[in-house]
């Protein structure tokens, strides 16, 4: 059997992409590894080995027990255990503070068709992300709640409403804050502006990591002054030891 010549004009494209790859290699933002196919920003063994937490499988899971008795919600659930090693911290700091939009809508489309499977998003009519304010917003240049709800948006098909509630205080950062004080500096930061639209709609607030809840408790408390509007509640992670 011989062998088929393929003239040079068809191959340069492939020659070009090995020099490429060669250069600027497609790797894994979990491992470092290469990843052949593009349309994947982490490998098989990386997305298998996420911490999920199957909360959407359980009503009465740890942070729908989080709000209860405080906010009036139709379900919650976070997608991911958060840690301060490991995978999920490592995706959140490329997206929030590394400027990595590309991996927040993918990671939202993973989160969207995972959840997506168990019917989570079936009743559900609209997502609203997480605003930040402002100021900050300029600083970052991008909101990380809002592409991951672009990704969510991607696999789901729900509209994304960005507009009906604004965060119209800047506050300090709540990384170091005990959980007394991350409460007070998140009172009274939030506004409705443009929600009539949501009367009578099922609303999905999404954030990226839920740790005492106050910053997700004090949005939904606004949101839910739209008459006849129902709640419910995701973010990507949530710090907790179960």
């Amino acid at each position: 059997m011989g062998y088929i010549s393929i003239p040079f004009f068809m191959a340069l494209p492939l020659y070009i992409n090995d020099l490429a790859r060669l250069f600027y290699p497609h790797t894994c933002v979990g491992c470092g590894y290469e990843i052949y196919d593009t349309r994947h920003l982490m490998c098989l063994k990386c997305l298998s080995g996420l911490p999920l937490t199957g909360f959407e499988k359980s009503a009465e899971n740890y942070v729908a027990r989080l709000f209860s008795g405080r906010l009036g919600f139709q379900k919650a659930a976070s997608w991911l255990f958060f840690g301060k090693t490991g995978i999920t911290q490592t995706l959140i700091h490329q997206v929030k503070y590394r400027g990595n939009i590309d991996l927040g809508e993918y990671i939202g489309r993973q989160m969207g068709t995972n959840l997506g499977k168990t019917g989570w998003f079936n009743d559900i009519d609209v997502l609203i992300p997480l605003p930040l304010n402002k100021k900050k917003l300029n600083i970052r240049g991008y909101n990380q709640s809002t592409v991951l709800c672009r990704g969510l948006q991607a696999s789901t098909g729900i509209p994304v409403e960005e507009v009906a509630v604004m965060r119209t205080i800047f506050t300090e950062t709540q990384t170091r804050k005990s959980r007394l004080q991350r409460w007070s500096n998140v009172q009274h930061v939030f506004d409705l502006q443009e929600a009539g639209h949501l009367q009578g709609r099922h609303a999905l607030l999404v954030d990226d990591v839920i740790t005492t809840g106050a910053t997700m408790d004090a949005c939904g408390q606004v949101l839910l002054k739209v008459p006849g509007l129902k709640l419910s509640l995701l973010s990507l992670a949530v710090a907790a030891k179960i």
